[in-house]
This record gives C-alpha cells, sequence and structure tokens, in this order.
C-alpha cells in the first residue's frame, strides 16, 4: 500500500516529511555541498575544513544533532512499505521465494516478521534479500515454513520522482529545529517502533529506535502501520 502525504502547503513537502504542531521557527544554514539528503533526515552542525558551520546527514553516534532536514538534495526518492503480507507456496511464490509489490529496495531497510508481527526473523539465518527484484527466498535452515505467511516492511526506489536540490544557488539548506510534532515518511524500516519510545539517528542519517550512542532526537507519537506508514515524533534536539 502506498500512502502519499498531504499536500498543505508551507506546512509540509510532499511525501516525505510535515509539521504537525510548533516549529515555527525553520533554521536555515550553509550545508556542506557534498551531502546528499531527503527532506526528514537527521541533521548535524559541523565545521568544514575553513571552520565556518555547515549542515551535514548526522551518524549514528553524534551528538552534534541540530533538527531535521526540511527540503532535498538527492538523486533518490524512497518510499516506506509496512507489513506487506506475502505468503509462500502462494502463487506467484513459490514454497521457497516470495514476490513483493516493489522493487529496487533500500540496502539494509527490509524487515520481516512472521503473520502475527510477534517474531522477526533474521536475515540470512532465516532469510535472504534481493534488493534489485525485491524478491526475500527464506533458508533451509531457518524458521521461516514452506506455507507461512510473513509481514514485510522495506523502502524501496520510486520510479516517478526524479532527483532535486533545492540548495542550489544559494549553497543553504532548511532545516526543522524548533519544538514540535513531525510526521515523516523518513525513518529506518528495519526496526519496531514504540509509543513515546525514544528515536535516535541511525548511520544513513534516518531515525531509528536503535541507540547508536548518539542524542535522543525525539519521541515516538505513533507508530507506522500498513494503513498509515506515517511516523510521527516529537523533536527533542
Amino acid at each position: 500500500m502506498t500512502v502519499l502525504l498531504p499536500d498543505i502547503g508551507r506546512n509540509g513537502i510532499v511525501n516525505s516529511v510535515r509539521r504537525l504542531s510548533g516549529l515555527n521557527n525553520p533554521g536555515y544554514r550553509d550545508v556542506d555541498p557534498t551531502a546528499s539528503f531527503i527532506a526528514g533526515m537527521v541533521a548535524k552542525l559541523e565545521a568544514d575544513s575553513s571552520g565556518n558551520p555547515v549542515l551535514k546527514v548526522a551518524d549514528a553516534d553524534d551528538t552534534n544533532v541540530i533538527g531535521i532536514f526540511y527540503c532535498h538534495k538527492t538523486t533518490n526518492f524512497y518510499r516506506p512499505i509496512v507489513d506487506e503480507e506475502q505468503t509462500y507456496g502462494t502463487s506467484p511464490n513459490t514454497s521457497w521465494v516470495i514476490y513483493l509489490n516493489h522493487a529496487n529496495l533500500k540496502d539494509g531497510t527490509v524487515k520481516v516478521t512472521n503473520e502475527a508481527g510477534d517474531t522477526t526473523y533474521t536475515v540470512t539465518t532465516d532469510y535472504t534479500v534481493n534488493n534489485t527484484n525485491g524478491v526475500v527466498t527464506r533458508t533451509s535452515t531457518g524458521s521461516i515454513g514452506a506455507t507461512d505467511t510473513v509481514k514485510v516492511t522495506y523502502m524501496y526506489e520510486d520510479p516517478n520522482l526524479s532527483g532535486i536540490d533545492q540548495t542550489l544557488g544559494s549553497g543553504m539548506a532548511a532545516t526543522l529545529e524548533d519544538d514540535g510534532e513531525i510526521a515523516t515518511l523518513i525513518y529506518n524500516t528495519s526496526v519496531a517502533y514504540t509509543l513515546m519510545g525514544s528515536l535516535y539517528c541511525d548511520a544513513n542519517g534516518y531515525l531509528t529506535s536503535t541507540n547508536g550512542g548518539g542524542v535522543v532526537v525525539g519521541k515516538c507519537t505513533k507508530v507506522p502501520t500498513a494503513e498509515d506508514p506515517e511516523l510521527r515524533y516529537k523533536l527533542t534536539v
């Protein structure tokens, strides 16, 4: 199921991130010209080689997080799919392989659970993923059965959206830095989220529930679901 964020003018960037409350004073800062990011990814402020402060994509263990990117500088756009149900042995799937509804998956974003959603399978141990073709193959020694129904969460590259650089000309990027609540489709889909659980930054600049040693970026106010894959959170940096 593909869900588009509503186009709400100044409050949101379609299919990426939107403001729900607060955040009345967006930042506008110089950006690292080599950086690549999508609105909704985590931003940090760091000195460049000349000592000037510039925005860069944050990492898992960064403590100098300043906010959330509110513009695009990227060649690829990705959408999240949450809990897509697939059954092994049911056509067009086979007893070993399931074909997801989308191809060109973002590496490291796939999460596979049982039908009830209370068991998360382990990549390599229970299944392997072909990101290019959107294929999940169960292993012969894993815990997934030949007729099991599984739920798969992942991000895939949107073939209908081309790259864009909204920092061209100015060399600056907009950020959300003030207190407030945010809704986003840009987050790590390979992990589970809990209501009011802490959110961090992962190694690729995406929101995650896994603490990599950095600061708490926010608190989850709505977990993603198959019907509504938005992640909502209170920004706390």
